[in-house]
């Protein structure tokens, strides 16, 4: 049997991480290829829609994202909340709202992964509450 790819909060680190350094194998290792991501903009589905999603409809920002906090474990469920923080390296839009380069954005996520057997995410779902959503546009 393989060893699931989330088991702790640590995991969850270890999976942010790899996104803030754009690790795209390490990332979509902790993800099952029929994922579906409810994204706070669309739901994208399949590993290619996700992959095409976070590589290039994210390209006009830099994505850092926070610690996770208050990570909570169930029947292959987790919900955690992290702080995200967005550089707009091109003019770009977040959220349905248009940035400038050089804008950033701070806000706070919940987020709601299911798990398969394996411990890959096969769903995810994320909320957000903006802090700073009076930027000019």
């Amino acid at each position: 049997m393989t060893k699931p790819a989330i088991t702790s909060a640590k995991d969850i680190e270890n999976f942010f991480d790899a996104y803030n350094d754009h690790d795209w194998d390490t990332v979509f290792s902790y993800i099952s290829k029929d994922c579906v991501w409810d994204a706070v903009e669309k739901r994208v589905e399949g590993m290619d829609n996700i992959i095409d999603y976070w590589t290039k409809y994210h390209s006009a920002f830099k994505e850092t994202l926070g610690k996770p906090e208050k990570v909570l474990f169930g029947d292959n469920t987790v919900y955690l909340q992290v702080n995200i923080h967005l550089d707009f390296v091109e003019d770009g839009t977040f959220y349905g709202k248009a940035y400038k380069k050089g804008d950033a954005l701070d806000f706070a996520c919940a987020d709601f992964y299911e798990l398969d057997d394996e411990g890959k995410i096969r769903s995810g779902c994320v909320y957000i509450k903006l802090f700073n959503p009076d930027l000019p546009s």
